[in-house]
């Protein structure tokens, strides 16, 4: 059988199409298409009157006709529109379908167009049957955490704890043997950093290379772990975790969250008392809704409600931050590769949209309500004020709209008949737009346009009339699914917006003060009246009481439906809130208290999920190490690296939880073994095998990142502020010698020294930061302003000392922490012999020297 369309031959195998079953080819074959080209507009929108979503709705059609004729390809519209066969429809407006959809459509149409009367009932399409199979459910980050034996090693003497068993077992497993250890001022510096990001002073290295006890290192790292610099540290890697910003992510201009630093501070304390990590998880999600903490842990929610407000990124920051799963990934589709399917990831979305964003106040009931009532009062002022000149401005677009004709004239060069110059302007600059979004000016003469534009503007408001009659009154109410709202045709609309929407660059309307001029007097007195109401009450303001950005429930939480394709005006399926289908043994249950997301933290945090101890250790490995057992530290799934100690891993998560949680006490294990202690030497031999020491026979040197290293600079010159908490401070102001921790962060304008920097990007959960060496990050060290002021400081501090040998010691020590050999000694007096002047330059060489910006 053939159809011919337009010069197109549609050819169909009739019998193949027979053989196989009408609903399973609708299934596979036609509600794809469907949903992924038509749904955006003909589901919900029902652009042009056509709904696309039922047998019914295509039968029945819209203001073309019947879209659907079964067993007449050639009268249905659909294939026309699709096939571009129709003289004016020409559909998807993306691009046309490929040829074998086309030939699909046309062959399903012949065959009486089968429509499974199960697919969508009352508007909403049954559940999915998705089976998570025993081969999904036996990979290895989805098995439960067993606690494994220990490995039999060769050497018996090199392993001081279990950690270095499993490690020393790789090692020899592989044929390599680990290298010497590493000197104790090489260790000092190495766990300075790795604790506090700072370098340790002459007298601390001293003290540590002078204690022969055998505990000479343990005290070290208990002592650290007891500072506060410790959770600035620490608490500045979760950050990037978190994806922590000072401000929202705005296109235009800085819009500050004005109470993001105490979630910041709140992760930073909850470091420093080693708050467990199930209850640091529970408090991400639901500190508010545990019983009798509110108070200590409502601040953790600033995780979601500092959010980037993108539509994916509180589920994707939730999975791959706490889980290592990509649930975004089936956003539009079950995973590719996860046993994940799309109805999991609105369960979870679920949960999300199920909260808003809410001030937790941190001040007296009664100072809260007073500045609430006086806020209130601000605001209904600043409305009436608004409200006035809201109106006045649209009847004063109505009058300007009846001489459109005589602005469009004068434009050309006609005369200005005593017309209003600033509107006369906006005309000049309307018309000499290159571009407009619609054609209705092309080739209008003014009196016609003029008749054209007082149309559109009749028509708009018998549209808004209607439309509050349809939101019941209500323009406020946010659920428009069901609203079947009406609009301008897209051309007109355009013109109605250029010309009277209440944004600035419209032609005629005045947006707030700019009406005033035309007001007559009693309006002008209003306004004088109101202005000085809202001055005043501004100025008698309470300050505003200090307050936590977190998120609370909404009235009504409720499920959402899957959005098909991703589309949120395209609904599927009901998408029960309820924990990841890969989390339960069984069907999960539906989560029943409020929007289900203390129940989801639960669920994450449960002794059942292998995946969050996995995951939290394998991060702390990676932040002391430099590299995770599992390389992609935000993903265990199938594209995710495979473990490279995969007993390790198992050994650190049990005895993760054996220590109640504890990330100080694993610190502790993890610092004291001798596979921390290694030399970062090279070995020919062992390179020959393991080039990338994959299998950690030696330590890996590596840069300082940012923060470190500003704070190194700042440390070592004596001007850093240890001040804990507050406000962020833009990290170029020269004044700001606080911690890096406290500078400024910027989703919409990145400070350019962190981006130099690698430092992570705040629109996205971050998994690790990829240290780079490039030539710009050599330049800012010899040419930034903040390394010379720097340079500049170390110089005046040095100065304090002798002049010579001393002084180039002095610098050693502040620096290095040792003394100089007797080469680098020539070489400093060399170089500072020319002129006093040459101390600043010689600081700046140490400060941007490999030694100061690495760490071994």
């Amino acid at each position: 059988m053939y159809f011919v369309r337009s010069g197109l031959i549609l050819a169909l195998s009739l019998p193949a199409f027979c053989a196989a079953d009408p609903n399973e080819f609708f299934e596979s074959k036609i509600r794809p298409v469907l949903a992924n080209k038509c749904y955006a507009c003909h589901s919900a929108t029902r652009m042009g009157g056509l709904d696309l979503t039922s047998r019914e709705a295509a039968l029945k059609g819209g203001n073309s006709g019947a879209s659907l004729v079964p067993g007449s390809p050639s009268e249905s519209l659909l294939l026309q529109a699709v096939n571009h066969s129709h003289p004016k429809l020409k559909m998807p407006p993306g691009g046309k379908l490929a040829d074998a959809e086309i030939r699909d459509i046309g062959a399903w149409i012949d065959a009486g167009a089968v429509w499974p009367v199960s697919v969508i009932k009352d508007g909403v399409p049954p559940p999915s049957v998705y089976s998570i199979s025993d081969k999904q459910r036996s990979f290895w980050s989805f098995q439960p955490v067993v606690k494994p034996a220990l490995p039999n090693v060769k050497d018996t003497k090199w392993s001081k704890t279990e950690i270095d068993r499993f490690v020393l077992a790789k090692i020899e497993e592989k044929g390599l043997k680990p290298v010497r250890a590493a000197d104790r001022r090489t260790l000092i510096r190495r766990v300075y950093f790795d604790l506090v990001g700072l370098p340790p002073t002459a007298a601390d290295v001293a003290v540590f290379e002078a204690d022969p006890s055998p505990d000479a290192f343990a005290k070290v790292v208990d002592r650290l772990l007891a500072s506060p610099q410790y959770g600035e540290r620490w608490g500045r890697l979760w950050l990037d975790v978190a994806r922590y910003s000072d401000d929202r992510l705005a296109s235009q201009f800085e819009v500050v969250h004005p109470s993001a630093f105490r979630y910041r501070d709140w992760v930073i304390d909850s470091f420093n008392r080693d708050l467990p990590y199930d209850v640091f998880v529970k408090a991400q999600f639901a500190g508010d809704l545990i019983a009798g903490r509110e108070k200590e842990l409502a601040a953790g929610t600033g995780f979601f409600a500092l959010s980037p407000e993108q539509q994916d990124d509180r589920v994707d920051a939730a999975t791959r931050g706490f889980l290592g799963l990509t649930v975004a990934c089936a956003q539009c589709h079950d995973h590719k590769f996860d046993p994940i399917p799309t109805r999991d990831y609105y369960s979870m979305l679920g949960v999300f949209l199920s909260t808003k964003a809410h001030e937790y106040p941190l001040a007296p009931p009664d100072v809260v309500k007073e500045y609430e009532t006086e806020e209130k009062r601000l605001e209904a002022k600043k409305k009436e004020l608004a409200d006035l000149r809201g109106n006045q401005a649209k009847e004063l677009a109505k009058v300007f709209a009846n001489d459109t004709a005589k602005y469009m004239r004068a434009v050309q060069g006609g005369p200005d008949e005593g017309l209003d110059s600033s509107v006369l302007g906006r005309w000049c600059n309307y018309l000499n737009q290159p571009v407009h979004e619609h054609p209705l000016l092309t080739s209008a003469d003014p009196p016609q346009f003029q008749r054209l534009v007082l149309e559109v503007l009749a028509e708009k408001g018998k549209i808004d009339e209607e439309n509050k009659v349809r939101l019941g009154l209500n323009p406020q109410r946010r659920d428009l699914s069901d609203a079947d709202l009406l609009s301008l045709p897209r051309d007109r609309h355009y013109l109605w917006r250029d010309l009277f929407n209440d944004r600035r660059g419209s032609v005629y309307y005045m947006r707030g003060a700019e009406v005033d001029p035309y007001l007559s007097s009693p309006f002008r007195k209003r306004v004088g009246e109101l202005e000085d109401e809202i001055k005043a009450i501004e100025n008698a303001m309470p300050p505003h009481y200090p307050f936590l950005q977190t998120i609370t429930d909404v009235e009504e939480p409720k499920d959402i439906r899957v959005w098909l394709r991703g589309n949120k005006d395209t609904l599927g399926e009901a998408a029960p809130r309820r924990p990841l289908q890969i989390l339960s043994k069984t069907e999960p249950a539906a989560f029943k208290s409020g929007s289900g997301r203390l129940e989801l933290a639960e669920s994450i945090v449960s002794a059942d999920n292998p995946l969050t101890p996995r995951v939290i250790v394998n991060r702390m490995w990676q932040w002391h190490f430099g590299r995770g057992i599992v390389t992609t530290a935000s993903n265990f799934g199938e594209l995710g690296e495979r473990p490279t100690h995969p007993d390790l891993l198992n050994h650190l998560a049990s005895r993760f939880m054996e220590l109640g949680w504890s990330m100080k006490k694993l610190h502790r294990e993890i610092l004291l073994s001798s596979v921390y202690a290694l030399a970062s030497q090279e070995d020919e031999g062992n390179a020959a095998i393991d080039a990338g020491n994959v299998f950690l026979w030696r330590a890996n040197r590596r840069r300082l990142d940012i923060e470190s290293l500003r704070d190194a600079m700042l440390s070592v010159t004596g001007e850093i502020d240890l001040s804990l908490g507050g406000q962020p401070r833009k990290l170029n102001e020269e004044s700001n010698k606080r911690r890096s921790v406290y500078g400024f962060v910027s989703r919409r304008d990145l400070d350019p020294t962190l981006l130099l920097f690698d430092f992570a990007n705040p629109n996205a959960t971050s998994e690790g930061r990829i240290d780079t060496s490039t030539p710009l990050q050599r330049l800012f060290l010899l040419n930034s302003s903040f390394v010379e002021r720097r340079s500049e400081e170390l110089a005046c501090r040095l100065e304090k000392l002798p002049a010579g040998e001393a002084r180039i010691r002095g610098a050693y020590q502040l620096l290095f922490q040792r003394q100089p050999t007797r080469e680098e000694l020539r070489l400093g007096i060399d170089f500072v012999r020319a002129d006093d002047a040459a101390w600043k330059r010689y600081a700046q060489v140490l400060l941007s020297s490999n030694e100061f910006v690495y760490v071994n």
